[in-house]
């Protein structure tokens, strides 16, 4: 499962960058990594390591804006296509394969 977690949170007073900028390198420091700069993911293979990253970014939390959790399954994750200009580039993670013979 892949964590992606968007914001998107003032920036208007020295406080509020402040603030903003203390919850992107807290995402850095749980593992997650920028795809935009207001959105980053992070790979989660147990449960209870999800619930431990949700608690900690609930304890986190800048006093305003708005932050959205999602959790994508790997089917659907591995379906993302990157689009520059004409061309499409799709990225399709190969999960880990063991051969027995």
């Amino acid at each position: 499962m892949v964590f992606l977690i968007c914001f998107d949170l003032p920036r208007n007073t020295k406080h509020q960058r402040k603030d903003a900028a203390k919850f992107r390198k807290r995402l850095l420091q749980l593992g997650f990594e920028m795809k935009q700069f207001s959105i980053y993911e992070r790979e989660v293979k147990h449960v209870a390591t999800k619930r431990k990253i949700i608690e900690q970014i609930q304890t986190e939390l800048p006093e305003k804006g708005e932050i959205l959790l999602y959790e994508l399954p790997d089917r659907i994750n591995n379906l993302q296509k990157i689009i520059l200009g004409n061309k499409i580039v799709e990225l399709k993670k190969q999960c880990p394969q063991m051969y027995i013979i």
